[in-house]
């Protein structure tokens, strides 16, 4: 029998384990690796065959948006699958837009996780219950132009620091707060103001009088 070779790839060790621990409760697939960044992830796919590659969003230094991008063009065969806790628009979008087959929040369950890896390394597409109903609901109500979105108070100050053009390692030592956090923040500014990237943040940002 001709195993899924999978690859899983986020920056929490417990997360690691424990998806792990539920794929290798089907004998049809086999955790062949695991990441915990991009970079290490695009090094394992140059060396090691893999069918099925599950991606955090958030993810230190290059997201999973930009790793799934990066992942469908040097490896086309190997199918993305995006496991997250981010449930917005934009952010699922983003994904499949950039060639992922199939977004899972990371309240699924293991036999939701096995049946997604079935199914996205046989060429479908598989979308969470929930994420389904985000994107209907999206669609039958798209936010106007002149929406304007409420930031926290931490994401007006990240947002500042962004059009000040630091790096995300130079606001966190200012917030006195991780890069992951910071990241966080990011990707939460990025769904709020519907926006795919930093370029986007301040163009939007600035025409709508958020900072």
């Amino acid at each position: 029998m001709t195993k899924i070779l999978t690859l899983i790839v986020d920056d929490h060790q417990v997360v690691l384990d424990g998806v792990q621990s539920m794929l290798e409760q089907d004998s049809e697939i086999n955790v062949v690796a695991v990441a915990i960044n991009a970079e290490q992830a695009l090094e394992t796919l140059s060396e090691t065959k893999v069918d099925v590659a599950i991606v955090d969003v958030n993810l230190p230094g290059m997201d999973g948006i930009e790793l799934c991008k990066k992942i469908k063009k040097k490896y086309p065969e190997t199918q993305v699958l995006a496991l997250t806790t981010f449930n917005e628009t934009s952010i699922i979008s983003g994904m499949m837009k950039n060639g992922a087959s199939g977004y899972l929040l990371k309240n699924t369950s293991s036999t939701e996780l096995i049946e997604a890896v079935k199914t996205v390394n046989n060429g479908q597409q598989f979308l969470a219950k929930e994420v389904q109903e985000k994107l209907i609901s999206s669609s039958l109500g798209q936010k106007s132009t002149s929406y304007i979105p409420k930031l926290t108070r931490r994401e007006k100050e990240v947002l500042k620091l962004i059009l000040e053009e630091l790096t995300t390692k130079e606001i966190a030592e200012k917030l006195c707060v991780s890069v992951a956090t910071v990241e966080t923040h990011r990707l939460h500014l990025l769904s709020k103001l519907d926006v795919r990237n930093t370029a986007g943040l301040v163009k939007v940002a600035i025409n709508k009088g958020l900072v």
